[in-house]
């Protein structure tokens, strides 16, 4: 509005009433007028200001409705992802480390604390959630997260667009899909990221000093991978802050944020709960067992400059061009010095580290794109949202192909009729996708262990069962160390035969 008051010509500081002097509406005599143009200015600022609130008003509430329309549809996708068991082991990790059953810990862990392998204490914020409705609740749960990011992204859209302009940025935010990958994902800490991330740009970028500090804390307790991109972040902000003490101050604060975090993690939580717990996460970035004899140098950058290519092309690489594309920098060489695979997969919960940076960074991209040429914003959003929309349709990182390849049916019914039937508390195993499903028994496990029970679906595949665990049970069934107890539909319950 300050910018059309500007244009208008007329001053910010407009009277309440135009007219309190009677029925004619005659002026007060203390009205500050000069003469009859200054008053029609005053009167054209007032009708602006007007019509811009109005503006506002309606494009909020249209905001407020893409989000209930973001959210809705990626809440239905997780929560026919899990009803057709196409969950993986990481949900039923977080379901029993965030349900206390046996302290904050999962078997699929080794039994650890959970803080061992991930300074993850914000997780406990989910809890609620699956209380409420059990795995599930950790789904609906980081989709609302994830979906929430667009008000952030709405803060910064509106401080450099009218109402309707930053609308339809956010509406093309909204269809980014790394985003929904994210959403629709197992759940991990990660899935606070984005909205804390684009957060932390956003009270940076309006200079809301506590909010920026607020975000950082919280995001140095989603993972200690943050304590570097914390540090990067808040050197960054120091050292470009030239003659601006306050946006210095803010990022010296950041970085002891992060020193802080870095101290308290390594130096005293890891030390408190085992200290004899190795750091396990440093393992993915020893190369010392890899071979560039498979496919040479072309094999490693191939992948990287793949990942890279499905995170911005999206976006009309348009983040490359604001000066929050910096940000992106700690969570791109994290990802792409990784030599394990699964880190270069864009579906994978990794790329949320980069993924509130990168629609903040969007957002300034396409304003300064508009402030040199009106008509090549419009230009640039419009292709971005076409690339956006081409890359979730024949591109897609959410693998709907495989993730959402069918409807839910009597089977998957069945299934989960088989393991509510369980006895509470029951010492089972499964395989990854069943075991998404029993988290909230802190005695499951994956793989075939030799526990009391042990379930399986011969229409579920996968490389491990089929290779591995198959063979086993096959064995252990003829040597009579357990016995079927069920086996309906080609859901087999397996239990551990009393010793003779």
């Amino acid at each position: 509005m300050m910018r059309r008051l500007r244009i208008y010509g007329g001053s910010s500081a407009v009277p309440a009433r135009l007219g309190s002097a009677g029925e004619t509406g005659a002026l007060p005599p203390h009205f500050p007028i000069a003469d009859e143009s200054e008053l029609l200015r005053t009167v054209t600022v007032a009708e602006a200001g007007s019509a811009d609130a109005a503006s506002d008003r309606r494009a909020v509430a249209g905001l407020a409705l893409l989000w209930l329309a973001v959210a809705a549809v990626l809440v239905g996708i997780v929560v026919w992802r899990y009803a057709i068991f196409r969950n993986d082991v990481d949900l039923g990790i977080f379901t029993q480390v965030i349900s206390f059953g046996h302290g904050f810990s999962s078997t699929a862990e080794g039994s650890v604390n959970h803080l061992l392998v991930h300074w993850s204490p914000i997780i406990v914020v989910a809890w609620p959630f699956l209380r409420a409705f059990g795995p599930l609740g950790l789904e609906i749960c980081q989709a609302l997260l994830v979906s929430a990011t667009l008000f952030p992204i709405w803060g910064l859209a509106r401080a450099r667009f009218n109402a309707y302009g930053a609308l339809a940025v956010v509406a093309v935010a909204a269809i980014y899909p790394i985003l929904c990958a994210n959403a629709v994902g197992d759940f991990h800490e990660t899935a606070f990221v984005p909205v804390l991330s684009a957060t932390f740009v956003f009270a940076l970028d309006r200079r809301r000093w506590r909010l920026g500090l607020a975000c950082a804390l919280l995001l140095a307790c989603t993972r200690e991978d943050q304590f570097v991109a914390l540090a990067f972040n808040g050197i960054a902000c120091a050292a470009f802050a030239r003659g601006d003490a306050e946006l210095r101050r803010f990022g010296w604060l950041t970085t002891a944020v992060a020193v802080a975090g870095f101290a308290l993690y390594f130096g005293v939580v890891r030390n408190v709960l085992q200290p004899h717990v190795t750091y396990g996460s440093l393992e993915f970035f020893d190369w010392s067992g890899s071979s560039l004899s498979a496919g040479g140098l072309g094999a490693i950058l191939a992948p990287r400059a793949q990942f890279v290519w499905t995170m911005l092309a999206p976006l009309l690489f348009l983040p490359c061009i604001s000066r929050y594309g910096a940000f992106l920098l700690p969570g791109f060489v994290e990802i792409l010095a990784s030599h394990r695979n699964v880190t270069l997969l864009p579906g994978e919960h990794y790329s949320a580290l980069l993924t509130g940076y990168a629609l903040a960074a969007f957002v300034d991209g396409v304003a300064r794109i508009a402030a040199w040429k009106a008509r090549a914003g419009v230009v640039a959003l419009s292709v971005a949202a076409l690339s956006s929309a081409w890359f979730a349709i024949y591109a897609s990182p959410m693998e709907y192909w495989y993730y959402l390849y069918r409807a839910p049916n009597a089977h998957d019914a069945a299934l989960q009729r088989t393991l509510d039937g369980l006895p509470r508390d029951a010492d089972v195993g499964s395989e990854d996708e069943i075991f998404a499903h029993l988290g909230l028994d802190p005695n499951a496990s994956i793989d075939m262990l030799h526990q009391d029970w042990f379930v399986y679906d011969r229409t579920h595949y996968s490389d491990r069962w089929h290779f591995v665990d198959e063979p086993v049970v096959r064995r252990l069934v003829a040597q009579r160390a357990y016995v079927v107890a069920s086996d309906r539909d080609g859901i087999v319950v397996l239990h551990r035969a009393p010793n003779p």
